[in-house]
């Protein structure tokens, strides 16, 4: 009897657990079926994802294995001169013009002269060029030549202002070696403050050759076209706006955009604030003002220049200089704006109709637990303030989720959006 019950009890816990197990199935099951379906950063094929001469070239290959962080695919470089990585298709397409370039100039031959003395210059000093003067000032004059009076304001800059990771060093700049090197960069299509450390050397050879005669800027006929990676890719408006940044001493840049910036009623410590952040090179600061520039008239533009002071890297401060240059393109090309707002980190804009336009310089954009939030919040926020609808503009593509998500929601999608935004004009 005793035996029979222990058995009964047996069965019925079993039951029991069964019964739990299963509802615990149930619940798992349609928690999972309700739960958001969102997308995780994952890896793609090289070959699948770009063109022919982006994959491979005469001085390059891309490894097949691409990572992707949601936003912009990460592509590692075998080349000639070395291995390369580099985070957007963008980067990548710099950097194949920039190999282009190095097998260029290294086909210019330097005086015996000339490589002696770059083999002397150390990284923060150039000791083959410090007996050509003894009086510091006259050397500050003496180096004017060409800029005028604009070097005489620019000199009290240079010692005050930080450098950037790609700039010369200050002896370099003052005694004209600089103004070589951004004549070379402009001759071989590219920038002057590029982080590619091998380019920097060929640039460094080829300029100190030139400024002490062992060639001439213009005897460099093995020129590759190209607009220096400038974020307005393709347009003239990039290559002459590469060729002024190029060829104008950094500290004169840093006073002209601060000029630039005043004009527009900033305030002048978060000018000096943003000018003054190490991550934005010249080149970029110099590109975001003159973008900002092209939005007269909207509101708030100096939230581009707030959100730039929490740039803590290169990377970033590249993302949001492009995204200023999308939007004073849609401002110029699509339609005006009304006004700028913060979109978390970001920035979105307002249209004079009352829609708001994203836009995002981004590879291939996937719909993220973190994306997916950003835009209910926005969504949000539009039904509350009676807003007359929602864009997206951006560089690259989208995900069937994403693009599914967006549409649901009302949203007008436009990938690839280059050449709307930023249409190719040729350079006069």
């Amino acid at each position: 009897m005793c035996a029979e019950r222990s058995v009964m009890g047996n069965t019925s816990k079993l039951f029991l657990v069964s019964i739990v197990v299963v509802l615990w199935l149930v619940v798992a099951v349609s928690a999972q079926a309700s739960a958001p379906d969102y997308e995780q950063p994952g890896e793609f094929k090289a070959s699948a994802i770009l063109s022919p001469g982006l994959l491979k070239g005469k001085y390059h290959s891309v490894d097949e294995r691409v990572m992707h962080d949601g936003f912009f695919y990460h592509f590692k470089v075998q080349s000639t001169f070395g291995s390369f990585q580099v985070k957007s298709t963008n980067a990548l397409s710099i950097l194949v013009g920039e190999l282009e370039a190095i097998a260029a100039m290294k086909k210019e031959e330097t005086s015996n002269t000339a490589v002696a003395a770059v083999k002397k210059s150390g990284e923060n000093t150039v000791q083959g060029i410090k007996n050509l003067f003894n009086d510091p000032e006259s050397t500050l004059e003496g180096a004017a030549e060409g800029i005028g009076s604009l070097f005489n304001r620019a000199k009290s800059t240079i010692g005050q202002r930080e450098l950037t990771e790609t700039e010369d060093n200050r002896l370099k700049q003052l005694v004209g070696v600089s103004k070589s090197k951004g004549q070379i960069a402009t001759r071989y299509g590219v920038s002057l403050y590029s982080s590619n450390k091998v380019l920097q050397e060929e640039l460094d050879r080829l300029a100190m050759a030139d400024y002490l005669g062992g060639i001439g800027v213009g005897l460099a006929t093995s020129v590759v076209p190209g607009v220096g990676g400038l974020v307005l890719t393709t347009s003239g408006t990039a290559r002459l706006l590469n060729e002024a940044i190029n060829n104008t001493p950094a500290s004169e840049l840093w006073l002209q955009n601060k000029n630039k910036l005043l004009a527009m009623g900033i305030n002048e410590d978060t000018i000096e604030l943003f000018l003054n952040n190490p991550v934005f090179t010249p080149a970029l600061q110099t590109v975001l003002v003159s973008a900002l520039e092209m939005m007269q008239g909207v509101d708030n533009r100096e939230l581009f220049i707030k959100v730039g002071l929490q740039a803590s890297a290169p990377g970033m401060a590249k993302v949001i200089t492009e995204m200023t240059v999308m939007f004073a393109g849609y401002h110029k090309h699509i339609a005006p704006l009304k006004g700028l707002t913060p979109m978390a980190r970001l920035v979105k804009a307002k249209k004079q109709d009352g829609a708001v336009v994203v836009a995002l310089p981004t590879d291939y954009m996937i719909w993220s637990q973190k994306l997916a939030s950003n835009v209910e919040d926005m969504v949000l926020q539009g039904k509350n303030n009676k807003v007359a609808g929602f864009e997206i503009w951006t560089l690259g593509t989208s995900s069937e989720r994403m693009r599914s998500a967006l549409q649901s929601r009302g949203w007008q999608i436009h990938e690839q959006a280059q050449n709307d935004l930023m249409p190719q004009k040729k350079a006069k």
